[in-house]
């Protein structure tokens, strides 16, 4: 008898450890995250910087449909991650800024035809004052069986050095007339370009609005939900050979980051700090990589197990800079990802 629960017990361990081997505590802990895209314009004469064919956006839209992929509406995504509820291990979120005409001609259509949903950003102004290269609040209408708007601001002014009422006349008069013309109720604010700085984060928190980036990653129930990273879908980003590589993606396992905001002076060599959820094991540490566009590769010190410093080896120039970092995870194909996005001004 006692032979035979020894053997019992012997052959229960070699499935459990099977079993977490093939279903990683790890990876189930992480499965509720998403993939947001951002695009622009939808046009094979836009400028490259933020235009994406209509032609190779059907590519995307067929690996996304060929792959299994669950094409969420944006409110969905955000509502799941705030009440800690399930979202699909393959889930991803399609959204666009500004509000351009060639979304009404060109990606709408495919949209229609692929029955996925998407989240345009809009500002007021724009639409207002009528610009020709600028949807109308009655095409936004008609499209708002598979399009949801939401706000981007009245003017799309570069937000950094603005006086925090200037900011919030931007954020809630846009929103007034969203409800006016579309009845959005939805508090969603993307950042224009992508940009704040201290006094624009701290009024979109004081008004209770989520925030969108343009900085790279995919969102988990961790991410900091004033500045959600969107992959950017324009030029040589949008490209099928690194498309798969990105929506299959998972967020970096990161509890917080110091600096939280992205300001810096022109040609600093800001210091991140990244604060982990959990241990990350020696292989994670091992393979933990960051770039920096146009420099060699960045100052990495690991402090233990949990926290690593970052650092560009070269000052950066004016403008916007990132830091992106990636790390293999367990999954066959799939990267943890993180970018942290600065902005680098003149004194």
């Amino acid at each position: 008898m006692m032979l035979f629960m020894n053997y019992y017990r012997k052959t229960l361990l070699v499935v459990l450890c099977s079993l977490f081997s093939i279903f990683p505590q790890q990876a189930i802990a992480e499965s509720d995250h998403c993939v947001l895209l951002v695009y622009h314009r939808f046009t094979d004469d836009g400028p490259r910087s933020t235009s994406v064919s209509p032609e190779l956006f059907r590519s995307h839209l067929s690996y996304l449909q060929d792959n299994d992929f669950e094409v969420l509406p944006l409110d969905e995504v955000i509502d799941a991650l705030q009440a800690n509820t399930s979202l699909p291990d393959k889930c991803v979120s399609l959204t666009a800024d500004d509000g351009y005409l060639s979304i009404y001609d060109n990606a709408y259509p495919l949209l229609k035809e692929f029955q996925m949903p998407m989240a345009v950003f809009v500002a007021t102004e724009a639409i207002d004052q009528h610009y020709p290269a600028m949807m109308s609040w009655t095409q936004l209408g008609e499209m708002s069986d598979l399009i949801a708007t939401y706000n981007h601001g009245v003017s799309h002014s570069h937000l950094a050095g603005k006086e925090s009422k200037e900011i919030a006349a931007e954020i809630i008069s846009a929103q007034i007339r969203l409800k006016i013309e579309l009845g959005v109720q939805f508090k969603f604010f993307a950042y224009p370009y992508g940009e704040f700085d201290d006094a624009a984060y701290d009024q979109l928190q004081a008004l209770g609005f989520v925030g969108f980036g343009q900085q790279s990653g995919a969102i988990g129930v961790n991410s900091d939900r004033f500045n959600l990273p969107r992959y950017a879908m324009a030029g040589s980003y949008a490209k099928m050979s690194s498309f798969a590589l990105k929506v299959n993606s998972l967020p970096m396992p990161i509890a917080s980051e110091e600096p939280k905001l992205m300001l810096i002076s022109e040609g600093d060599r800001p210091l991140l700090t990244l604060n982990f959820t959990r241990p990350m094991n020696a292989n994670e540490r091992y393979q933990f990589a960051c770039f920096v566009a146009g420099q060699e590769a960045p100052e990495m010190n690991w402090i233990g197990v949990d926290k690593v410093t970052i650092q560009a080896s070269k000052p950066l120039a004016k403008g916007r800079s990132r830091y992106n970092c990636t790390v293999p995870s367990k999954q066959k194909g799939r990267y943890y990802w993180y970018s942290k996005l600065w902005l680098a001004q003149a004194d």
